[in-house]
């Protein structure tokens, strides 16, 4: 790959290429375990996280601030798909058809945890020198995952049946004698 990279610059200037000596394939997996509490108001279908924590296996923490700022950041993402991100796409052309805000609404500081904590294991990777681990993508699903499985806790998992999970949907479900709203499939005229 290096090879390959120096290569395709080959002829635009000064470049430096190191080797390294580790004996690994480049293929190292940071981990995450989130659990969320939530409050469902089953008039008005109104849901909100409680308590939220994330305990991620990121190997030695060499900036912890940073770390926070990851695993928060990543976790209100994997909680703005659940609670209000409706993506869709066209199942002919594969092409998204909701492109604006109004229909993946991002994460406000209104849809934050009341209380959130997280944590790190703190051993570390011993196939890199420093012994770190990246993390981004599994605070994302790991919150995500926690959020869903609190609310299908909450108000039974025969009523979440897909996301976003917005509060008309589980006041509709409640209304309806426990009854999901049966969802068509969304139809593309192009």
């Amino acid at each position: 790959m290096t090879k390959a990279a120096a290569a395709a610059h080959k002829g635009r200037g000064l470049m430096g290429v190191a080797r390294d000596n580790l004996p690994r394939d480049g293929q190292t997996y940071g981990f995450m375990a989130a659990f969320a509490e939530v409050e469902v108001d089953l008039e008005t279908g109104v849901w909100t996280i409680v308590d939220f924590a994330g305990v991620a296996d990121v190997g030695t923490v060499i900036h912890p601030h940073s770390l926070s700022g990851q695993i928060f950041g990543g976790s209100i993402q994997g909680i703005g798909h659940i609670r209000s991100q409706k993506l869709v796409y066209d199942p002919h052309y594969g092409a998204g058809l909701s492109t604006r805000l109004h229909h993946n609404k991002p994460p406000t500081i209104l849809d934050i945890p009341l209380k959130a904590q997280w944590g790190a294991v703190g051993l570390p990777d011993p196939t890199n020198p420093v012994g770190a681990k990246g993390i981004g993508e599994p605070s994302t699903v790991a919150a995500g995952g926690a959020v869903l499985c609190a609310l299908a806790d909450a108000v039974g998992d025969d009523i979440i049946r897909r996301t976003p999970v917005q509060p008309e949907t589980i006041a509709a479900a409640l209304a309806n004698g426990r009854k999901p709203m049966m969802h068509n499939p969304l139809q593309a005229f192009i």
